[in-house]
């Protein structure tokens, strides 16, 4: 099978089922103009929570491998910020267009996307990986990102105090107990935790698609562009060189280099808007790659599983 057939093959078992629950959640919302903000909260409160504490109950992870994804993650994520820092000031964009595209930049969908993409090309038993860089990903943007947009309106306190009122770092934290010292919970908690985690991949990904179909604007291409390319070519590239200087493991390496393919963030769109700045570039910036995605992940996923 030629390289052509390979992706194409690819595309059309493990990618295109993604697209289809999006495309699905995008027409759904814009006949229906359902509440998003709940339908995102029983995601966030509910789904991403019970799926990274059963995964991570079900899945052994060394205090080792812990550490290895955060240094990972945090490096990678350094470097991005360091590129898009470089080319603001190049570019002199305001402090406003500067946050927004580092932000864009910065944070990947590690959950709509990422989750259902790391068990359907690399399979199930892989989420666990995937759902450790979601929580990190996921403290980035309650602490970084709102520091970024919204650094004069948010004490340091306040921001803390939205890191500690999400559940997922809760979640998270009682799932690397389990796996490190390798307990196991009762299993009517576990098989109820395993029904909510399964639910995550479709209502996810339709609540991706519903975000998505909010209304925004295309403005200011050069920015978007950047965000673009640090987004879907910079960072797998960024994340593979890490891995090799690290001398991960390739198991995990494929989760992290595959990881780091996603597109921006919808939270990234979330926060500009609540915070009100430059939405319009934020939003575009989230279905840009999402629309795009496509491509650079399935190029991505084949390189990772070969």
């Amino acid at each position: 099978m030629n390289l052509a057939s390979s992706l194409g093959l690819l595309f059309w078992e493990r990618i295109l089922p993604i697209l289809l629950l999006v495309a699905l959640g995008y027409s759904f919302q814009r006949r229906m103009r359902i509440d998003a903000s709940t339908l995102n909260r029983v995601n966030l409160y509910l789904f991403v929570p019970s799926l990274t504490l059963s995964r991570l109950a079900e899945t052994p992870l060394s205090v080792g491998t812990i550490g290895t994804v955060a240094v990972a993650v945090l490096l990678n994520t350094l470097f991005l910020w360091f590129v898009s820092w470089i080319v603001a000031r190049g570019m002199n964009w305001s402090p406003t267009t500067q946050a927004t595209v580092t932000l864009g930049s910065m944070l990947g969908n590690s959950g709509n996307y990422g989750l259902p993409l790391i068990e359907l090309v690399l399979g199930r038993q892989f989420v666990g990986f995937q759902a450790l860089v979601l929580a990190l990903n996921n403290v980035l943007t309650f602490t970084v990102g709102i520091w970024l947009l919204a650094r004069s309106q948010l004490s340091i306190s306040e921001a803390t105090k939205r890191v500690l009122s999400m559940p997922l770092i809760y979640a998270v934290l009682f799932g690397i107990l389990l796996s490190a010292t390798q307990t196991s919970l009762p299993k009517p908690f576990l098989v109820s935790l395993r029904y909510l985690g399964d639910g995550l991949i479709p209502v996810a990904l339709v609540t991706l698609g519903v975000q998505l179909a909010e209304q925004f604007e295309f403005r200011n291409g050069t920015a978007l562009s950047v965000a673009a390319f640090l987004r879907l070519v910079a960072s797998p590239l960024s994340m593979f060189a890490i891995v090799h200087l690290l001398g991960i493991q390739p198991e995990l390496g494929r989760v992290l280099i595959l990881g780091a393919s996603v597109p921006t963030a919808v939270n990234t769109a979330l926060l500009a808007i609540e915070f009100g700045v430059n939405p319009s570039l934020a939003s575009a910036i989230v279905m840009v790659t999402t629309l795009i995605s496509p491509v650079t992940v399935t190029i991505t996923a084949f390189l990772v599983t070969r």
